[in-house]
């Protein structure tokens, strides 16, 4: 089953037929699920009629089925990136948020949405140095004085 082109309501219902399955080839009943899962009996019915089923309720009828382990394939991606970004920290960073500074007009932001100052450089080391400072190139000439 390809589960990223059915509706949630078909993949609870999966989930919920394997559950069943996964029990009855363990042999045990509904009533020795719901005690080794640490749930009550009307939950174990409700999740094999393909009910809607709690996070927690999931971990522990996996926990009584022997079949937590199976998490790990869900989880092992998130490992795996948190390993990657320890490795290459640059390689991985949150998105940068620009917020508008308090006090600023609507119509200032729009002029400068980078964030640049407003008073032009008076050399070209400046203008380097903010370019580099708000990651913004453009070509900036002086002028020509008269």
């Amino acid at each position: 089953m390809k589960f990223n082109t059915v509706s949630d309501s078909e993949i609870i219902s999966e989930l919920c037929r394997r559950i069943k399955e996964t029990r009855i080839a363990m042999r045990l009943s509904q009533i020795e699920l719901a005690e080794r899962a640490q749930v009550g009996i009307a939950t174990i019915k409700r999740v094999e009629m393909g009910e809607a089923v709690t996070l927690s309720t999931l971990i522990g009828i996996l926990r009584g089925l022997d079949r937590l382990h199976q998490l790990e394939g869900i989880l092992f991606d998130s490992e795996v990136r948190a390993f990657n970004a320890q490795i290459t920290p640059d390689a991985e960073k949150a998105p940068v948020r620009i917020r508008k500074k308090s006090g600023e007009s609507e119509s200032e932001g729009e002029k400068n949405p980078a964030g640049l100052e407003s008073n032009v450089p008076q050399d070209d080391s400046n203008w380097y140095t903010l370019a580099a400072k708000s990651n913004v190139v453009w070509p900036w000439f002086k002028p020509e004085k008269k």
